[in-house]
């Protein structure tokens, strides 16, 4: 892979230029390509997809459509009308576990990972204190789902199964194929939620090989737009979900009486409003650029840069530092200064030596029970990364001896 090309593509570094930036799990840069494809829209086409009255605005449909098949074939799922845009994986989870509120009832168990995100674990906590079920945690072992435990787990009582496939900080892989599979051998009536936020880049998505019911994942991380992501979901379960917004766009009539409107079909039914049209514009233009670079290339680089990361960590600052993902295989390092809290030290990079990184618990507020520190450093490499920046990070840890005294 050829770094500089790549590094080339994107505005960031131009304005930029003196900055290394090691957080694309929180938020990944945008190409030019991606740029261009949102000013597109606006200068271009401009108008509404649910407007075909027109040139432009059959032009626009025309594009919008394309899009969805584009995401569609992305993620392997089996029809257009199951992809679903949203405004992030969080609105995506959270539109699933309310539409799912009619199908749980009290005593029903919903199972998660200690290492989630909050979005994923805050929708499940409300849908069990509004229906009176339970969410209990999955088994884990070396930071993965144990398959061998998770038949003590899923009962008959248990209706959903929520995890990452990449959880956002450790970054150890569960296979969502095995996993489900297992779990659906045990029970086959329990719905299975993937949350590919972090994944999505990671590995590949096949939704149909895995038999996920639903999955969930933001453009913002895969070189796209912020603002805009994606709810799949098999197409009878979709239609089983209550919207979690209603409005303009997803009915087909309201009756005078206030209580009576008949639902669109998919994905109008989930979709309502007026969608973030620009940016879906840009999301296509991610996928091209993926594709264009092909996504088992871009998983090699980030996975050899996580190997040459803790090779310079275990040679240089060895006595200094704390690796709590060395043999994670995804691309991010966890890790903490010894003796130092870790914004002091993410404070101190990204001040004197201009290196982004992000410190703190990274929104899996339950982290703290799986590992002894609950906040953290972590670097997140991607494909705009180089060897030349991860020897800066080295560099800036190992030649400070008072991350405080330099701030001053």
């Amino acid at each position: 892979m050829d770094y500089k090309k790549i590094r080339a593509q994107f505005p960031f570094f131009k304005n930029n230029p003196d900055q290394i930036y090691f957080d694309s799990s929180a938020t990944s840069l945008k190409p030019q390509i991606v740029i261009d494809a949102i000013n597109n829209y606006y200068s271009h086409y401009g108008t509404n997809p649910h407007n075909i009255d027109s040139d432009l605005g059959y032009a626009t449909n025309t594009q919008y459509k394309m899009i969805r098949s584009k995401i569609k074939h992305f993620i392997n799922a089996k029809k257009d009308t199951e992809i679903i845009f949203t405004s992030g994986a969080t609105y995506s989870l959270n539109q699933i576990a309310y539409g799912l509120g009619d199908l749980i009832k009290a005593g029903d168990e919903i199972l998660i990972t200690r290492q989630e995100h909050g979005a994923n674990i805050l929708p499940w906590y409300r849908l069990a204190a509004e229906t009176k079920a339970q969410v209990k945690f999955l088994p884990e072992t070396n930071f993965k789902i144990d398959l061998e435990q998770l038949t003590k787990v899923i009962t008959a009582k248990t209706k959903i199964v929520s995890f990452s496939n990449v959880p956002n900080i450790l970054g150890y892989e569960n296979d969502p194929r095995k996993i489900i599979a297992v779990i659906k051998k045990i029970n086959p009536h329990v719905i299975v939620v993937v949350d590919c936020a972090q994944g999505i880049i990671h590995m590949p998505t096949d939704v149909q090989k895995w038999d996920a019911d639903f999955i969930a994942f933001s453009a913002h991380k895969i070189f796209g737009p912020t603002g805009i992501g994606i709810l799949w979901g098999k197409e009878e379960l979709l239609l089983k979900l209550k919207p979690l917004i209603v409005g303009g766009g997803m009915n087909t009539r309201i009756q005078s009486n206030g209580a009576d409107y008949i639902l669109k079909g998919l994905p109008d039914r989930l979709e309502g409003g007026t969608s973030n049209i620009a940016d879906i514009f840009g999301f296509g233009a991610a996928i091209d650029f993926i594709n264009m670079l092909t996504l088992e290339e871009i998983i090699s680089y980030m996975h050899q840069l996580k190997q040459y990361a803790v090779e310079q960590f275990n040679q240089k600052l060895k006595d200094m530092v704390i690796i709590y993902n060395a043999d994670a295989k995804v691309g991010t390092l966890i890790f903490n200064v010894k003796d130092v809290f870790c914004q002091d030290v993410a404070t101190h990079l990204g001040s004197c030596n201009k290196i982004i990184v992000r410190s703190g618990d990274h929104c899996a507020r339950l982290i703290g029970e799986i590992i002894p520190d609950k906040n953290t450093i972590r670097v997140s490499f991607s494909i705009y990364n180089s060897y030349e920046d991860i020897d800066h990070l080295v560099a800036a840890i190992a030649n400070e001896k008072d991350f405080l005294g330099r701030m001053i």
